[in-house]
């Protein structure tokens, strides 16, 4: 556990009704008494006070101090908490009197990791206190206190203390194999298989999970004058997007966020795809293609009036891999005779607007959202440690089928429990830590 006393702000930038200056570690104390006029320091209190200068009494302001006393706290060590009015320049002033008195500056997350240390959470639980604080939309949200309740961490123990157990019986009996029979291969078997089921459906929901979890990108795409900005500003429900009748008005892509049944989505409106000379425009254009590449699913626009042309044809063939939905705007117009099927929607007046998003979350897989029954992993690290775990599974039952399988088993599944162990934070490295702590911000 590192000991020196570290300090930061953890409320945001700028002016506001309260900023919170943090300070944590076995000063702590000693800083409250120098920097405070308290007598006394009650744990898990919260008490007003005056804050001064340390080299003096020079007074700085009258607020709030909360003191919570180890191991009552969110990282386990003596922990302060400088409730001050919200002026940046008042909680620069804090923090540094803060740190003249013997605090250093926290490192991004450190706060985090001492509680992590500490064994105030698990690794899963760390991660969802980053997505609680990026959360942006109700299902996020939801997601990252389901996360930080527990419910990652509470399956992968599972997972882990069942390969433990077979770990334990294959070790002992290769250990005394006069006094310990082998343990019956069908019984392991069924273990195996039994954790390949829940390594399955982890995985599975995963995609949901990683999806909810970033947000997924939709991308309005189509040739010039189809709509898609039209489009873009009536699905956000206000103008972001400038619309005329010109062709080639939209010279860059304009990202806005959009919540779609709890869901969030950066939906993205591109440039029109078009042969031009403009060289601004082509500039656009080469960043809708780059979009297109990088999309969870494209709206591909077509104007229903003007039917088909070679250039929606073109952009056709470009996105045919590509998760995508072909959109017939301008339904309130009569048909072209040579439209393809598609959803048929205006813009304009909003017709088939509510259907289009229904249609979206289905093929982006968010329809069916079950937290209640259901675990999404929204941690491309988590992700990538079941994936291993689930290859040394299948590698491991490989070696049921052989006459000597006993020394492989053993192998395999020490390596299923170290890939397990690292998403909850059992098995841990210097290295694993720093992936996970340096996006956090400084106060949290």
């Amino acid at each position: 556990m590192p000991s020196r006393t570290i300090a930061a702000i953890a409320t945001p930038p700028g002016a506001g009704g309260v900023a919170l200056v943090r300070v944590s570690g076995g000063g702590a104390s000693a800083i409250v008494r120098r920097l405070t006029d308290l007598k006394t320091l009650e744990p898990n209190t919260i008490k007003p006070c005056r804050f001064f200068r340390a080299g003096g009494r020079e007074k700085l302001d009258r607020g709030l101090l909360a003191f919570f006393r180890a191991p009552h706290s969110y990282t386990g060590e003596d922990t302060a908490e400088f409730n001050c009015h919200g002026s940046p320049y008042l909680a620069q002033e804090i923090l540094a009197e803060i740190l003249q008195a013997g605090a250093r500056l926290a490192a991004p997350g450190e706060f985090t990791k001492r509680a992590f240390l500490a064994g105030k959470l698990d690794l899963t639980q760390a991660e969802a206190v980053a997505e609680m604080l990026n959360a942006g939309s109700e299902l996020q949200l939801k997601l990252a206190l389901k996360h930080l309740d527990g419910d990652v961490a509470g399956a992968v123990r599972a997972l882990r203390q069942d390969m433990l157990k077979t770990l334990a019986e294959l070790e002992a009996a290769l250990d005394y194999p006069e006094e310990i029979a082998d343990p019956p291969p069908d019984k392991i078997a069924a273990r195996l298989e039994a954790a390949q089921k829940t390594i399955d459906r982890l995985l599975a929901d995963s995609k949901q999970g990683l999806c909810l979890q970033a947000g997924a990108v939709v991308v309005l795409a189509g040739r010039t004058n189809t709509g898609k900005s039209s489009l873009f500003n009536a699905l956000l429900k206000y103008e972001r997007a400038i619309v005329t009748e010109l062709p080639g008005t939209t010279r860059d892509a304009l990202e806005a966020d959009l919540a779609l049944n709890g869901a969030r989505i950066k939906l993205v409106d591109t440039a029109g795809l078009r042969q031009t000379d403009d060289r601004l425009e082509n500039l656009g254009i080469a960043r809708s293609r780059a979009y297109l590449q990088s999309a969870d699913l494209i709206l591909f626009l077509l104007d229903a009036a003007a039917g088909i042309t070679a250039e929606d044809k073109k952009i056709l063939e470009l996105i045919q891999n590509k998760n995508h939905l072909v959109v017939l705007n301008k339904a309130d117009l009569p048909p072209a005779p040579n439209i393809l099927d598609g959803l048929k929607i205006s813009a304009r007046t909003g017709a088939g607007l509510a259907e289009l998003a229904k249609k979206i979350l289905e093929k982006l897989g968010l329809q069916n959202i079950d937290l209640q029954q259901n675990i999404y992993i929204g941690s491309l690290r988590q992700q990538e440690k079941l994936w291993r775990a689930k290859t040394q599974l299948e590698k491991t039952a490989s070696g049921l089928k052989t006459a000597e399988y006993l020394d492989l088993l053993a192998v395999g599944l020490k390596n299923i429990v170290l890939a397990l162990g690292e998403i909850t934070g059992e098995e841990t490295s210097e290295e694993i830590l720093a992936e996970i702590f340096q996006n956090f911000c400084v106060g949290k």
